[in-house]
């Protein structure tokens, strides 16, 4: 169906959410349905037709009443990203108004663009260089931090040396073994069986020594909390947020992961800003060459975005194309002269790393020896994670930072 501009048209986008866009449109003096693409940044995401019955449009007098439409939303859409929907006409250039988008509204990526299309925090900005001199000569960030932040803007990450006491780390190696051999209720581990699916199920000793992740221990671990709150990791992030930091996940491994090169936007989702995130790399011990060491590529997170499907960072809606993606880390790598480099901390170093840094673990060849590490991913407290759209367990706060689970409460007294 070909509609020309001049045609005239009457409706209403009356909803815009993380559920569904929904509204009418009818062509005056027509029973003709019109039909309706949806794009987000441009890119045809799905369609719809304005064929489905409102009671009021009837009563209304409009089109009988059948030229209502209902768009489901695709999950892979942040919520960060709605002010980017855009309905358009089908076979036309005519474009319905949406709300909440009003012509002229500022765009904060075109204010202060970043490296990466889906905006970011303000050390993404060109402009960070001016913005952390203005904050530094105002006190807000200290030399130490200042510097950090200089490191982290040019390569992705920064090590804070010894920033978890060694009292900490006796506690919290304590609270792990005994999180394995007396595993609460409420606690889960993601693993593979023998056959090579992977199960979210109870900490079962048989599986500690694979690839293995124990999730959000901080959940049950006093000292898990405070090891992932600790004041060097706190002081950076704050920093880098602008608000406190809000810790939604955490994994803790026995031994080295082995895990492709990939970067977290893929998988790790911040629903309300997709790279407001960045993750802590903590050694419980001293991590030695051949465990599965943490590797990535410097200055990888300055790359190109890999768009799965033409439009998304999250995979999960592409999941075929996920080789691809793996690949591109790779070929980004040569073509920008990225530098492949691992991290043996010591026991207490902390690593933290960019939101699109290009990281993974590297392959045991000591087999039998731990690379034991505490993960925690963070976004700021205004932010939240994907899974809280339906699921909003009782968190809490240690040192400032919140603390929150996709699988349970987080007990203060644990």
């Amino acid at each position: 169906m070909d509609i020309e501009p001049t045609l005239q048209l009457s409706g209403s986008v009356d909803r815009v959410d993380e559920t569904a866009i929904e509204g009418w449109i009818a062509l005056c003096n027509s029973p003709t349905k019109v039909g309706l693409d949806v794009l987000l940044d441009g890119e045809p995401i799905g369609h719809c037709v304005a064929d489905q019955y409102r009671q009021d449009l009837e009563e209304a007098n409009i089109a009988g009443g059948n030229c209502a439409f209902s768009f489901p939303m695709p999950a892979f859409v942040p919520t960060g990203r709605l002010n980017h929907i855009k309905l358009r006409i089908s076979n036309s250039p005519v474009y319905l108004e949406m709300p909440n988008q009003a012509e002229g509204e500022a765009d904060t990526r075109s204010a202060h663009p970043t490296i990466s299309r889906f905006g970011g925090l303000w050390i993404d900005r060109y402009d960070f260089v001016d913005t952390l001199a203005k904050k530094h000569r105002a006190g807000e960030i200290s030399d130490e931090v200042s510097d950090q932040i200089t490191h982290f803007v040019r390569d992705g990450y920064v090590v804070l040396k010894g920033a978890v006491s060694e009292e900490i780390l006796e506690l919290l190696n304590a609270d792990i073994e005994r999180v394995w051999r007396d595993p609460p209720e409420s606690l889960r581990i993601e693993t593979f069986k023998p056959d090579g699916e992977m199960v979210y199920i109870k900490p079962d000793l048989a599986y500690r020594d694979g690839a293995t992740k124990l999730l959000d221990l901080y959940a049950v671990s006093g000292a898990a909390r405070a090891a992932s709150a600790n004041p060097a990791v706190f002081a950076f992030l704050s920093a880098i947020f602008e608000d406190a930091p809000k810790a939604f996940q955490g994994l803790t491994f026995w031994n080295g992961s082995q895990q492709a090169i990939h970067k977290d936007t893929a998988y790790v989702k911040v629903d309300s800003n997709l790279m407001h995130l960045a993750a802590s790399w903590l050694a419980l011990e001293d991590i030695q060459p051949g465990t599965g060491e943490l590797e990535f590529y410097v200055g990888s997170h300055r790359a190109p975005d890999f768009l799965f499907g033409g439009n998304s960072k999250w995979m999960e809606a592409h999941v075929d194309e996920h080789p691809n993606f793996l690949l591109s880390l790779h070929e980004d790598a040569k073509r920008f002269r990225q530098v492949r480099k691992s991290f043996l901390g010591k026991a207490g170093d902390v690593l933290i790393w960019h939101a699109d840094l290009a990281h993974g673990g590297a392959p045991i060849k000591n087999i039998g020896q731990t690379r034991r590490s505490l993960v925690t991913h963070f976004c700021p407290a205004r932010d939240e994670p994907f899974y809280r759209r339906n699921a909003k367990h009782e968190g809490t706060e240690v040192a400032g930072v919140e603390f929150v689970s996709q699988y349970g409460n987080v007990h203060q007294s644990a």
